[in-house]
């Protein structure tokens, strides 16, 4: 669901993701087990939250599994936690059991159609921004988003359709859509089998942060722990329209492999294999060549699960080779984690890291390394309020050119429930963007105030 404070809607991290940053959402999540690398994940461990009791979401007798949508190797589009003109800290808060009674007074119920539990969700904020280039800007921003889950005992499926938009009232002329909508089963074959399917669209900013670009997604996966080894693969299909650029519309297939030790022991190591090719469907407009590529990755890593701390953290490397032969690879170490602590019943802390390979039609350019990590840091003052705060640091490196782009973002909230319904919320934000091209400096800061509505 959409955040209290903040009104940017979150796509299934998730993992997010992690992702990638991750999901907007005010209920209390159960921690996520094994969480994804990405950031996304912090979007796919919100869509795996638990609800209140009321409305409590019903995990399937089979081990927990990872949502399809956490599929994502470095070629798979950037998490739309990290778009850049909406994106906020999300609070999380552990649900331990003391506290646990005392906050789902606050926590919204939702409504049952049949056998599946439906929340829905709408946020009105009215900002004031500042960008050191465009100059001064008040405006107002709205979400809204439904979303339904089975509450089955075996099997699921989980629907989501959410969208937000951000108008100036004075200043900077701008109108800012973004959407998603997203289908996600799980079935259970056996008692050590699962299949699992997605599908999905979103509308976020492109990698410029200049245009848009609409993203259509399909996954497919299995998963198997019927034994010491774990297994888990997955294919996946990406087609991506960006409404500025054609020349950046492309298709993606993906596919991974993922084998863990699935002992049962607090730290559990994995190896986990990628392939993928990208095909665009005409030259870059920088320089009339084709991005077209194939690539793969190679990560291990570990995954943790334990009463105060859960999530993992994996390194690795890819690699893209171009069909243009003018071009050059593109290549790199990739590190990608995430991860949950809760050092009390009031505290929570998460982070999350991950690596992608995005596209370009900058001349000259192959693509963009793109290194991307995040904090958030989250506390209780009482059953029905909180403070958030977090800060996010992406590294863009150009590959083929000497081009390189740092984002640095600084997040806080404060959020207040006057009951189950009614939710009353104070962000801000401050980027900072560095760039080694005239110009390409600047610096973006924003306070919003929101009224939240939830069912």
């Amino acid at each position: 669901m959409a955040s209290v404070l903040l009104a940017a809607p979150s796509y299934a991290q998730e993992g997010g993701d992690p992702d990638v940053v991750p999901a907007l959402r005010t209920t209390l999540p159960a921690k996520p087990v094994n969480t994804t690398a990405d950031a996304t994940l912090g979007e796919a461990a919100d869509t795996a939250a638990a609800k209140p009791d009321a409305a409590e979401f019903v995990i399937p007798s089979l081990r927990a599994s990872l949502p399809a949508t956490d599929l994502r190797t470095v070629v798979r589009p950037v998490p739309p936690s990290l778009s850049a003109k909406l994106a906020a800290v999300a609070p999380s808060l552990p649900a331990v059991t003391r506290e646990a009674d005392a906050r789902a007074e606050y926590e919204p119920l939702g409504l049952r159609l049949g056998s599946f539990v439906v929340n829905a969700t709408t946020s009105t904020g009215i900002g004031l921004r500042h960008h050191s280039v465009d100059g001064n800007e008040t405006f107002v921003r709205s979400t809204g988003e439904i979303d339904a889950r089975s509450d089955w005992e075996r099997n699921s499926l989980e629907m989501r359709l959410s969208g937000a938009y951000r108008r100036s009232l004075s200043g900077i002329d701008e109108k800012l859509p973004e959407g998603d909508a997203s289908i996600v089963g799980r079935f259970d074959l056996t008692n050590a089998d699962r299949l699992t399917a997605s599908a999905g669209w979103t509308l976020r900013d492109d990698t410029s942060g200049d245009g848009k670009e609409n993203t259509f997604s399909g996954t497919l996966g299995y998963e198997r722990f019927g034994g010491l080894i774990g297994l888990k693969t997955g294919i996946g299909i990406d087609r991506t329209v960006n409404e500025t650029d054609t020349t950046l519309d492309n298709t993606d297939l993906s596919s991974s492999l993922r084998l863990s030790l699935d002992s049962g022991a607090v730290f559990q190591p994995f190896v986990e294999l990628g392939a993928f090719g990208r095909t665009f469907d005409r030259p870059a407009a920088g320089d009339g060549v084709s991005r077209s590529g194939v690539g793969g990755e190679a990560k291990a890593g570990v995954s943790v699960s334990r009463d105060d701390v859960t999530g993992e953290i994996a390194l690795g490397y890819g690699y893209e080779w171009l069909k243009e032969s003018s071009l050059s690879d593109i290549s790199g170490v990739i590190g990608s984690a995430s991860l949950t602590w809760d050092p009390s019943e009031l505290l929570r802390l998460t982070g999350a890291a991950s690596t992608s390979f995005a596209p370009t039609s900058t001349a000259g350019a192959s693509g963009v390394l793109k290194r991307t990590g995040e904090l958030t840091v989250t506390y209780a003052l009482t059953p029905n309020a909180f403070v958030v705060t977090g800060g996010e640091l992406t590294l863009e490196d150009y590959a083929g050119i000497d081009h390189q782009v740092t984002t640095t973002t600084l997040k806080a909230g404060v959020g207040y429930k006057l009951n189950r319904t009614v939710e009353l919320g104070l962000d801000g934000a401050h980027k900072i963007v560095r760039s080694d091209t005239a110009g390409g400096d600047y610096t973006d800061s924003s306070v919003t105030a929101t009224l939240t509505l939830r069912q």
